[in-house]
């Protein structure tokens, strides 16, 4: 009997607590008034029990407690088993985006034109990019067992575009066919014709409505045009070049009396020599020998010539060449264009009145037609009834009058704005935000202008020079 009621007051000694999060519990020890205090493992795990502590007990620590208590301390005993949240998925690309894929420099850091490799080239069922998927996560449990659940790993942004579709396990994505990738937030493959020869009699002319890739030539009377970017790995002789996106020729444009060529995007070659060119990006080029060229973007001359000689260029950016000209005065031509500046704002205030006074004006036509028509049954019914000049005739006079009188204000009025249109039109100014870099020699044969203002200089060549515009003139400067 004694033994039990000395059990009894020992568990009495035992003070068990659990931290806020219900995750850790404690046990802190009292001594008795007399003799010493012993406890067993029994008795600070049923004292754990008792608060329904179940789960997390530390058997070292209830051992070691049990073997030499440490009184008046919390002793930490039990801790919940934490969750582990679960892993984010990944994707792990092996392609580049758009913006990280740059063509190729030589160790002179000038353009290297046969990297072939300008544009990203795929084939059927190339692997896109591996998508690891996320985890779910292991649930955790607190000192009473009650789950502590795990946060689920984020799903992967898988960039799956068009031509593209992942593998049944959706461990990658793969390309549904050879192309070209076009890649910004997704991946996209644009179909490819590959054509592994020259464009002559044996394929005739070309007209295809995504890229074009030709090994060859482009032998001369014939024509390519292409939906999307075009690749030529050959020379492109007296034909008609058409593509909507970028063009790389691997050798050169020679124009000779029928080729034209038509860019939508940037252009690059290795030589362009009497040739016609509509490009509405950048032109990067080696040389140009009497081109007739007109460039929506900059021309960068690059390699081991970087010379224009000869032809007409007209640009809106920046020209930059070595040698613009040669000693013989060999005439070239550079127009930079300039972009005209208009009171856009004034311009739309304008046009919103225009449309408000023609609503107004197609108001009053539509009334004008209704009293015509009254008019036109009054005079019947006058004539009927013999009936001249009756009151209601009159009436329908006077409003006929007021309404032909609004009419004619409302077209004074809109003749009035197309005057104030014109005359904002005409008071736009233009600038001219492109120039002309000669890194080496700019000479005398060259002519430059801009719009219609021509650049004059003294000297038989000007060396390292930037001409530009600023503050409506001209000027020569250093490079």
């Amino acid at each position: 009997m004694n033994e039990e009621i000395a059990k009894t007051e020992a568990v009495s000694l035992i003070e068990v607590s659990v931290s806020e999060d219900k995750k850790q519990g404690f046990i802190k020890l009292e001594k008795q008034a007399e003799g010493s205090t012993v406890f067993t493992k029994e008795q600070l795990v049923a004292a754990l029990q008792k608060e329904q502590i179940e789960y997390g007990i530390i058997d070292s620590a209830i051992e070691k407690l049990a073997q030499r208590p440490i009184f008046n301390i919390r002793i930490k005993v039990a801790e919940a088993t934490a969750p582990i949240d679960g892993e984010d998925g990944v994707v792990k690309l092996l392609v580049k985006k758009d913006a990280e894929y740059k063509p190729e420099y030589s160790e002179d850091e000038t353009v290297d034109y046969k990297n072939l490799d300008y544009f990203q080239m795929v084939k059927k069922g190339q692997i896109l990019c591996e998508i690891i998927r996320e985890t779910p996560g292991i649930d955790g449990k607190d000192l009473y067992g009650q789950i502590i659940p795990a946060h689920k790993g984020r799903k992967p942004q898988v960039p799956a575009g068009k031509n593209t579709s992942l593998t049944a396990d959706e461990s990658k994505l793969m390309a549904d066919c050879d192309g070209i990738i076009k890649f910004v937030n997704t991946i996209n493959i644009e179909e490819m014709m590959h054509i592994r020869k020259n464009i002559d009699f044996s394929t005739g002319n070309i007209n295809f409505p995504g890229d074009v890739t030709i090994d060859g030539d482009v032998s001369s009377g014939f024509s390519v045009k292409a939906g999307g970017d075009l690749i030529i790995k050959g020379v492109v002789e007296d034909a008609k070049i058409e593509a909507a996106g970028n063009v790389v020729i691997a050798k050169g444009i020679y124009g000779g009396t029928m080729g034209d060529v038509i860019v939508g995007k940037d252009l690059r070659c290795n030589y362009i020599e009497n040739a016609i060119l509509h490009v509405d990006g950048d032109i990067t080029v080696d040389y140009i020998i009497d081109g007739k060229i007109t460039c929506k973007g900059n021309i960068y001359l690059s390699g081991t010539k970087e010379l224009i000689v000869g032809g007409e260029i007209q640009l809106m950016g920046e020209l930059v060449a070595r040698d613009i000209g040669n000693d013989r005065e060999y005439p070239t031509i550079i127009r930079v264009i300039g972009e005209k500046i208009i009171d856009q704002d004034e311009i739309e205030r304008l046009r919103t009145k225009e449309e408000q006074a023609r609503q107004q004006l197609q108001e009053i036509n539509e009334k004008e037609t209704q009293i015509n028509g009254l008019l036109l049954a009054q005079e019947k019914k006058d004539m009927l009834s013999r009936n001249r000049n009756s009151p209601a005739m009159e009436q329908i006079g006077t409003l006929k009058k007021q309404i032909d009188r609004q009419a004619l204000l409302i077209k004074k009025e809109i003749e009035e704005i197309e005057k104030a249109i014109t005359y904002v039109e005409q008071k736009a100014s233009v600038s001219y935000y492109g120039s002309v870099s000669a890194k080496r020699k700019l000479y005398r044969g060259t002519r430059i202008y801009f719009g219609d203002m021509p650049f004059q200089f003294e000297f038989d060549s000007l060396e390292h020079c930037r001409i530009y515009w600023d503050n409506d003139d001209i000027v020569n400067g250093m490079m």
